[in-house]
């Protein structure tokens, strides 16, 4: 343990989009192509569901449902209470490349997005859509020219979506919004970082703080409303954060973190994991 960082969940291969609810936390094994429910205190896996697809976004629709995005085949599915998994929206139509991050969206519906292309840095990214699924499962572009959407959040009124641009220059995390129709509009720049400072998953808190994770510098930053960063707690020891949650009842903050992105690096070391810390 340091600077109040404890491990909860450990040997995973590529921990992703962590979500916090009642006690439970959520998250994707992304390249063990797995969505586990363990408890948040403990760490004790309560439930694991395959799926076929490479998952990694994840939306809460509560009694034990999710959605999660399918990377490769750049589409959702929902996680039945039970743990079945059925077909839920097919992306392609927006989507160039994999779907990765997502979150609620007013009348049931989700925003989701996608890399663009297949690039890396420091080769610049092809600017990309922002999907909306209503709850029936159509899609349609809300957003465009988007540099490698990242972590997504709605802020607690619902009337603003923000979006890390883990690749714009300089990086950034967006804010629109947000329209009756979930439609997206006056589009702005709520927080810009310098450096390694790229941001990656993020959670909204209460006062709409917010957590933002920082891969490449190994750290989990806090931004105020304002958009600048207060706090910062450095996870160099136990890895990369990619995805972040938070248990605001408890002060309790989730950071999913790994030593590489890669899939076959990953799948070797098995050393990414679930870190809990207090939010000071």
């Amino acid at each position: 343990m340091g600077n109040g960082i404890e491990t909860l969940v450990s040997g995973l291969a590529f921990a992703e989009g962590l979500r916090y609810s009642d006690g439970h936390l959520w998250f994707s094994d992304m390249y063990d192509r797995k969505v586990y429910t363990v408890d948040a205190q403990t760490g004790e896996t309560i439930r694991v569901v395959d799926t076929d697809g490479r998952p990694s976004g994840i939306v809460l629709a509560g009694g034990g449902r999710a959605f999660v995005t399918q990377q490769e085949t750049r589409s959702t599915v929902e996680i039945a209470s039970d743990g079945t998994v059925l077909p839920h929206a097919d992306l392609t139509s927006v989507a160039e490349w994999h779907v990765n991050d997502m979150t609620s969206a007013p009348s049931g519906g989700l925003y989701v997005g996608n890399y663009g292309d297949d690039s890396v840095p420091p080769e610049a990214p092809h600017p990309a859509k922002l999907a909306h699924v209503s709850a029936d499962g159509k899609v349609r572009a809300v957003a465009s020219d988007l540099h490698f959407a990242n972590g997504m959040s709605m802020t607690e009124d619902g009337r603003t979506l923000l979006v890390a641009e883990t690749r714009s220059t300089p990086p950034r995390i967006s804010a629109f919004d947000i329209g009756p129709d979930a439609e997206l509009t006056n589009r702005r720049t709520f927080a810009e970082f310098e450096g390694s400072r790229m941001p990656d998953g993020i959670a909204v808190l209460p006062r709409d703080e917010l957590l933002v994770a920082m891969p490449f510098a190994s750290e989990v930053v806090l931004v105020s409303v304002q958009g600048e960063v207060t706090n910062a707690w450095d996870t160099s020891e136990y890895g990369m954060p990619f995805a972040v949650a938070c248990d605001p009842a408890a002060r309790a903050v989730f950071a999913a973190c790994s030593s590489s992105w890669e899939e076959d690096a990953c799948l070797a070391a098995r050393d990414s994991t679930i870190v809990k810390f207090p939010l000071r």
